[in-house]
C-alpha cells in the first residue's frame, strides 16, 4: 500500500441557496471530511459557494489533485451539475453527502469525471482513500474503474470518534444569523456531539441512513465535546445531534465542564419531552447556557401518537410541558400536518394545544415520503391518501394546497401579538439573543424586508388564485 501525499485538495459546498430564510450554517459534514483529509495534504481549501460570487473552477490551482463535493439536498441541481463537470480530467473527484448516497450510480453515470461516490459517513473512507488503500477494499464507496462501475459493501457504522472534528481555522468565512436576507449581526456555529437515534418513530427517515440501515445512538465523551466548544468563537452554537438529550447524565457532565471552564455561549439542541423527568439537569442546562429546546410533539391526537410509536400520549405531553414551561429555555415545538387518519378540525387544534402547553414557538411540516421511511407502504394501506410527485402526502379530504392554507392559518392563530411578546421576554430573560441592539439597530430594516416579502407572497397567492379561477 503506497501512501500518497496530495498537493492541494479543494472541498466544495456547491449550493447558492440556503434551505430557508433563517440564515447560513456552516457545511459541517464537509468540514468533517476536510478534517479527515487534512493530515494527508499539503494545502487544503474549503469553499462555500453560498458565500462566493465565483465558481468552483476559480479555486482550482495547477497543483490541485483532488476535489470533494458535498451534495446533501435535491436543489440547485443544474448549478451542482455544472460545478462538478467544471473539474477537469486528471483531478481525482469525489462526491458525497446524503443526497448523493441515495443514488450513487447516477453520479458516476451522469458525471464521467467523478471517480468515487462516498455513501453515508465519509470520514473513514476518505482517510483510506488518502492512505492509498485500493478502492476495491474500501467499504462504503462506489467507484469507476476501467470503464465499469463498482459498488462496495456498506461500511459498518462504528462508534463516533473522539479525535475528529472540524478545524475552524480553515474557514474562509464567518456565519451569522440572517432573517429575510437581513444580517442580525450574531455569529452562529454548529457542533455534532452524537450521531444516530435510539427511537423508532414511524414517520422518521433520519433515524436511518440513505440505504435503509438504522444507526444506533453513538456519542462523543463530554470532555471531547467541551474541548471543541472551547475552540468556537460564535456566541450561538446549534447542536446537530438527532437527539442531544438521550443520556441526561452525559448532558449533566457537559454542563459541569462548560461551567468549570467558564465558557459563555448559548446553545440550541434537539430534545425529547422526557427530559422533564430530570429537573436537576434542566437547572444545570440553564446555568450552562442552553437556551432553546427543539421538541418533537408532532400531533394533538393520541391515535396518531400511538401509530407513530412516539412513546407518550397527550396526558404525558401535558405533564412534561407543565415542568418544561417553568424553564427559562425557549420551547420550540414541531408538529406534523396531514398525519394519516387526522381530520382538518383535529389539525386546527395545533395552535390552541401548543399555547396550552406553554410552547414559545412552533414549526409545521407535512408528511413527506423518503427512502426507507415506510410511509409509502402506510399510504398504500390507507384508501384516500396519495403521494404527490414531490413526495408530499395528501388526502381526498385535504389537498396539498389546502394543507398549505391550513399551515398559514395555524401560524396566524398561534403567533399572536401576545405570543410574540412572550418570545421576546424570554429571549431577554435567558439571554438567548441580545435582542435590544438587534431591535434598535437592525429592527427597521428587518421589519421593512419582512413586510416586503409578505406583500410578495400575498401577490403570488392572488396570482395563483386568479389562474385557477380562469381554468374553471
Amino acid at each position: 500500500m503506497e501512501i500518497r501525499k496530495y498537493q492541494q485538495v479543494l472541498c466544495v459546498y456547491p449550493y447558492r441557496r440556503e434551505l430557508n430564510h433563517a440564515g447560513f450554517f456552516p457545511p459541517l459534514g464537509l468540514e468533517f471530511i476536510a478534517a479527515a483529509v487534512r493530515p494527508h495534504v499539503q494545502e487544503l481549501d474549503i469553499v462555500d459557494m453560498r458565500k462566493e460570487a465565483g465558481r468552483t473552477k476559480d479555486f482550482l490551482r495547477p497543483e490541485t489533485d483532488m476535489v470533494c463535493f458535498s451534495v446533501n439536498w435535491d436543489r440547485d441541481a443544474q448549478f451542482i451539475g455544472e460545478e462538478i463537470l467544471s473539474v477537469g480530467a486528471g483531478i481525482f473527484t469525489v462526491v458525497g453527502g446524503r443526497y448523493a448516497t441515495e443514488a450513487p450510480e447516477r453520479w458516476l453515470v451522469d458525471y464521467p469525471n467523478v471517480d468515487v461516490v462516498i455513501r453515508g459517513d465519509g470520514e473513514e473512507a476518505m482517510e483510506e482513500v488518502c492512505q492509498g488503500v485500493p478502492l476495491e477494499e474500501i467499504s462504503g464507496i462506489s467507484f469507476r474503474k476501467d470503464g465499469r462501475i463498482f459498488h462496495n459493501p456498506n461500511r459498518k457504522l462504528d462508534q463516533v470518534r473522539e479525535d475528529l472534528y472540524p478545524d475552524r481555522r480553515l474557514r474562509r468565512y464567518t456565519y451569522e444569523i440572517t432573517i429575510e436576507d437581513v444580517n442580525v449581526g450574531m455569529q452562529v456555529d454548529t457542533l455534532s456531539s452524537s450521531r444516530g437515534c435510539p427511537f423508532n418513530c414511524t414517520f422518521c427517515s433520519f433515524n436511518r441512513n440513505p440505504w435503509g440501515e438504522k444507526r444506533k445512538w453513538s456519542a462523543r465523551s463530554p470532555e471531547s465535546v467541551v474541548a471543541e466548544l472551547d475552540q468556537i468563537k460564535a456566541d450561538i452554537v446549534a447542536f446537530t445531534d438527532d437527539l442531544f438529550t438521550f443520556d441526561m447524565d452525559r448532558v449533566a457532565r457537559i454542563c459541569d465542564l462548560i461551567l468549570a471552564r467558564g465558557i459563555r455561549k448559548k446553545y440550541v439542541i434537539n430534545a425529547r419531552l422526557e427530559i422533564a423527568r430530570r429537573p436537576d439537569v434542566l437547572r444545570k442546562m440553564e446555568r450552562a447556557g442552553f437556551a432553546v429546546l427543539l421538541l418533537g410533539v408532532e400531533s394533538t391526537q393520541d391515535k396518531t401518537l400511538r401509530s407513530m410509536r412516539k412513546g407518550f400520549d397527550i396526558a404525558r405531553i401535558r405533564e412534561y410541558c407543565k415542568v418544561l414551561s417553568k424553564s427559562s429555555m425557549i420551547l420550540h415545538g414541531y408538529f406534523i400536518l396531514g398525519n394519516i387518519g387526522e381530520t382538518v378540525e383535529e389539525m386546527r387544534q395545533i395552535s390552541s394545544f401548543a399555547q396550552e402547553l406553554g410552547l414559545d414557538s412552533i414549526s409545521l411540516s407535512t408528511l413527506h415520503v423518503s427512502p426507507y421511511s415506510g410511509l409509502d407502504e402506510l399510504v398504500s394501506n390507507n384508501p384516500g391518501y396519495h403521494i404527490a410527485p414531490n413526495g408530499k402526502i395528501y388526502s381526498d379530504h385535504c389537498s396539498v394546497q389546502e394543507l398549505r392554507q391550513l399551515r398559514r392559518q395555524i401560524y396566524r392563530d398561534f403567533f399572536t401579538f401576545n405570543q410574540i411578546l412572550r418570545i421576546v421576554r424570554k429571549w431577554v430573560r435567558n439571554g438567548a439573543l441580545n435582542i435590544l441592539p438587534v431591535l434598535l439597530i437592525r429592527g427597521p430594516k428587518l421589519a421593512w424586508r419582512m413586510a416586503k416579502q409578505a406583500r410578495k407572497r400575498k401577490r403570488r397567492r392572488a396570482e395563483r388564485k386568479a389562474r385557477r379561477a380562469s381554468l374553471v
